[in-house]
């Protein structure tokens, strides 16, 4: 290969945008060009050679579909692989419309610095073989040696590749896979994967997803980006991240080429932070924030078939003397045991949440009337006056608890909850009591 750097077009009529990916590529070996419009991008290739084109979708006057479609039209720009680059242009037409016009993949903003290098380098290499490629045809033209050599050069790009690549029937039986693809789905060869009919389609582990990707398919011809859970030889499941598209031509039957990646690891990592989001990390049980968005699903489904819900707001009456007397550390295993013990008496349709500090919240989805609530209030009430015992001590801590029903007494999360906690302070000031409904906390004014 010549030393001559290979030319990398980045177009954005942004300066600050081609600031950045000039210094993500800053470490690449490559000479970077940049364009601030489509009409300049245009005009570049018309007079270099590019191995590569990073194009913006949204810009003034020539957009990056049309600066595409215009560079495709001359010789120098035909061949030269497009990655689209966007960040509000990520549904499944404009993806679509992407391909059709050229792009060979898509990035979406944030940009992720080693994700842009790593297909930046791929596709400098691919076209360093290409040149090569070409320069070899153009010797030995006409030659079985050219025809050799070139075979030889791309084998050694499927097989080498860190992605799995495949050629599939529609139906999902493998018509050809390199040696990374038979690796992520746990094979030893390629001949145990091909001619396996409906491999690619049944290895989907979710009965749902493997629908949604024909579906997708066959709306749209590509897929991009499409994740789903597969199940590998040995029964292991992992996430993979696809991409392909349908192979027509009048010469042979269709069939799906594309790329899939083992994406396990950032999946997982993904499924956990979003876990803990919605989880209070000294009980275990929902936190505040799943709270509010289950009764939000439970308010919607009461209203559509009108039916009751009841919020149960909870409040330990000795907690902070326990605090106080005996320490944080404590404070803290005993509300770890109220929360053990208080998800013991309720349904698994129901949820049980801390919604901070010594505070609980119980939402009823869908009770029959609201003495079902008030029995369920009772049964609470009696596991909380059991005592505690917590380094060989016995401790009773007790506890009150207000309730509010949709829809007499709100029609929202935040006004059912506002006067769930009031009906527990209209208990408390009662003094005798260990319950009370909102309607009650109303009459007690």
């Amino acid at each position: 290969m010549s030393d001559i750097l290979q030319k990398v077009l980045i177009v954005d009529d942004s300066p600050t945008n081609l600031a950045l990916l000039e210094h993500m590529l800053r470490d690449i070996g490559c000479e970077v060009v940049k364009a601030e419009s489509g009409m300049e991008a245009v005009s570049l290739v018309k007079s270099y050679d590019f191995a590569l084109i990073l194009l913006d979708i949204q810009m003034p006057g020539m957009n990056g579909y049309e600066a595409a479609a215009r560079i495709k039209d001359y010789e120098r720009g035909r061949h030269v692989p497009i990655i689209f680059i966007t960040a509000i242009f990520q549904d499944e037409e404009n993806v679509r419309q992407g391909y059709e016009t050229g792009a060979v993949d898509y990035l979406f903003r944030p940009v992720d610095v080693q994700i842009l290098t790593s297909k930046v380098q791929a596709f400098l290499k691919m076209h360093e073989q290409k040149v090569e490629l070409e320069k070899a045809v153009e010797l030995h033209r006409k030659t079985e040696v050219a025809l050799r050599q070139a075979e030889e050069k791309y084998r050694l790009i499927f097989e080498r590749v860190v992605e799995g690549i495949f050629q599939c029937t529609p139906e999902g039986e493998y018509l050809e896979v390199n040696p990374a693809m038979v690796r992520i789905l746990g094979y030893e060869n390629a001949q145990e994967i091909i001619g396996k009919p409906r491999l690619h389609v049944d290895m989907m582990a979710d009965s749902d997803e493997q629908k949604a990707y024909v579906a997708s398919l066959e709306k749209n011809g590509v897929v991009s980006g499409f994740e789903y859970q597969v199940r590998k030889k040995n029964g292991e499941i992992i996430w993979c991240s696809e991409s392909s598209r349908i192979v027509s031509s009048d010469d042979w039957d269709d069939f799906i080429e594309g790329v899939l990646e083992d994406i396990t690891d950032k999946k997982t990592t993904e499924l956990e932070l979003k876990h803990l989001a919605t989880v209070d990390s000294l009980t275990g049980i929902a936190n505040r924030h799943k709270f509010f968005d289950r009764l939000e699903h439970a308010l919607a489904i009461a209203k559509r078939y009108d039916q009751i819900v009841a919020v149960l707001f909870i409040d330990l009456n000795e907690f902070k003397k326990v605090n106080d007397t005996f320490g944080h550390q404590m404070g803290d295993d005993l509300l770890r045991m109220v929360a053990q013990r208080l998800d013991l008496r309720i349904r698994k349709s129901d949820t049980l949440a801390r919604l901070g500090g010594d505070e609980f919240g119980v939402l009823l989805a869908g009770i029959v009337d609201e003495e079902s609530a008030i029995a369920v209030t009772r049964s609470l009430l009696e596991e909380m006056d059991k005592p505690f015992i917590l380094q060989g001590q016995e401790i009773h801590v007790g506890a009150t608890i207000g309730i509010s029903f949709y829809p007499t007494d709100g029609k929202d999360s935040v006004s059912l909850i506002s006067r769930a906690d009031a009906a527990m302070y209209g208990a408390k000031k009662k003094g005798r009591e260990k319950f009370g409904t909102f309607i009650d906390s109303i009459k007690l004014k």
